[in-house]
């Protein structure tokens, strides 16, 4: 009965037996960690200049100076996953690039690797949507530091760039708190409502300024952290742009 009732998982002809033991060793017990060292360091395996895509995303400064340290260090692990996919896609970018190179340099144009870089190119989009995946799962997670009313700043829909919420994240708070003020209005006939929050903890919205203290001016505030905040944030990232230095 137990046999009737397991599912048959589909394969293909077998492979290879040296590497498909390399295979199931790699995705049973991984690399050795120094081998894994210098496979992902810059300096031995730089992204192209035009792959912008080919970088770690980072949270936004104004949020990370503000989210518990629980969230921060949470976030770091999934960064170092990121880096991972983000490096394989590094270096299998570059070989489809040079096997196309060759191709188009081949005298009669029948070498026969276009067939081997359409096969590249469909893992560069597998491993590319796990990026995705990746950090739209970093972005559910955060979702129970922030209030309610900003909780679609992590939608799917949002696109990310090298920041995980876009590069503006102040003014997309902002025109949701707009948003969030005229439906109390039309709701309550006044203009008092929930009003503002940015993160759950403290008091205060957009009109304030982070402090030792917490957030001034408006009901927000990640939580976690010290008192009701983290600490000042700079000037230059009062507006979302440049991303965290971890």
């Amino acid at each position: 009965m137990s046999k009737r009732c397991k599912v048959q998982e589909l394969c293909d002809v077998k492979i290879d037996e040296v590497l498909a033991n390399n295979v199931n060793e790699l995705f049973r017990n991984g690399m050795n960690e120094e081998q894994y060292s210098e496979l992902t360091k810059d300096e031995n395996n730089a992204r192209p200049e035009n792959c912008e895509g080919l970088s770690i995303v980072r949270i936004n400064q104004l949020m990370w100076n503000v989210i518990s340290p629980g969230a921060q260090s949470a976030d770091k692990k999934l960064q170092f996953l990121e880096r991972t996919i983000v490096k394989a896609a590094t270096i299998l970018t570059k070989t489809v690039n040079k096997m196309a190179i060759d191709e188009n340099n081949n005298a009669n144009g029948n070498s026969g690797s276009g067939e081997y870089i359409d096969k590249c190119n469909d893992v560069l989009a597998l491993l590319g949507h796990a990026n995705r995946q990746l950090n739209m799962t970093r972005r559910d997670f955060l979702k129970p530091e922030m209030m309610a009313e900003y909780v679609p700043l992590c939608s799917h829909s949002v696109p990310y760039t090298n920041n995980l919420f876009g590069d503006d994240v102040s003014k997309v708070a902002k025109d949701i708190e707009d948003c969030s003020k005229v439906g109390n209005k039309l709701k309550f006939g006044s203009g008092r409502g929930r009003g503002g929050g940015f993160f759950r903890g403290g008091r205060g919205g957009h009109r304030g300024t982070f402090s030792r203290g917490g957030y001034r001016g408006g009901r927000g505030g990640f939580r976690g952290g010290r008192g009701r905040g983290s600490g000042p944030i700079p000037k230059n990232s009062q507006r979302g742009g440049n991303p965290q230095k971890y």
